[in-house]
């Protein structure tokens, strides 16, 4: 079983988070994480690595942005980043987002936990009413369809497709790109189904926090937003 773990993140991301992120991440996990990274001495660059990206930002920058939900450009990076190792000889691709922090070791066993089985495509924190939490979710590369879904999901945004959706961001893109195609999923959000914040408050929160939006200036969501309790330290 390969497991390859990536995220991306620019250079005020790094100095905000990411160094924190990747350093958290490798102490805790029994596999490899690469970096793409975005004007900065990262493990792989991402323009050279992904040649539809730099055309997808130079058409589509002066587009009016509102809000994230619209805001191609910004999540284009992390879409080039998972399509580019997805591509490679592993059997697993783990995605993480830059803005989380490990906190606790991470054993091989849990690893299996998380994996989509031989029939599903991807593991991811899903929750009720509302598109998937994909700071976290994992690709099945074995499986039967994945080079097809990759080509799907890329083409969203290398022939911008995408904007025919109601949302532009990663999230909303990929749960259109999985539910249009009838593939097989697998839930990583436990008891968290039923929170807007599945990835702390699901199986992930055992050993990850993930500090959306304004939590990253603080370098941690506030334990009161944990709402299932486990008996984690971190979350005490």
């Amino acid at each position: 079983m390969k497991c390859l773990a990536i995220t991306t993140f620019n250079d005020a991301g790094r100095k905000l988070y990411g160094d924190r992120m990747a350093a958290s991440f490798r102490a805790n996990w029994p596999i490899p994480l690469r970096v793409y990274s975005e004007g900065f001495a990262g493990d792989v660059d991402l323009i050279s690595a992904s040649p539809w990206l730099a055309d997808f930002k130079d058409r589509n920058r002066s587009r009016p942005v509102t809000d994230y939900r619209f805001d191609a450009v910004r999540f284009a990076h992390k879409v080039a980043s998972v399509c580019h190792a997805a591509r490679e000889d592993v059997d697993f691709v783990i995605w993480v987002d830059g803005d989380t922090f490990t906190h606790s070791p991470v054993s091989e066993a849990d690893i299996a936990g998380m994996l989509p089985g031989f029939c599903q495509w991807i593991a991811w924190l899903d929750r009720v009413k509302l598109y998937p939490e994909c700071g976290f979710f994992v690709l099945n590369c074995r499986h039967p369809r994945h080079a097809e879904m990759i080509d799907q999901f890329e083409r969203m945004y290398s022939e911008d497709r995408l904007y025919s959706l109601p949302e532009y961001h990663d999230s909303f893109v990929l749960e259109h790109v999985v539910k249009s195609s009838g593939i097989a999923t697998t839930s990583l959000s436990g008891e968290g189904y039923r929170t807007s914040h599945p990835f702390i408050n699901g199986p992930l929160g055992r050993w990850m926090d993930h500090m959306k939006g304004p939590r990253k200036n603080k370098g941690r969501t506030p334990a009161r937003e944990r709402v299932v309790k486990d008996g984690s330290d971190y979350w005490k």
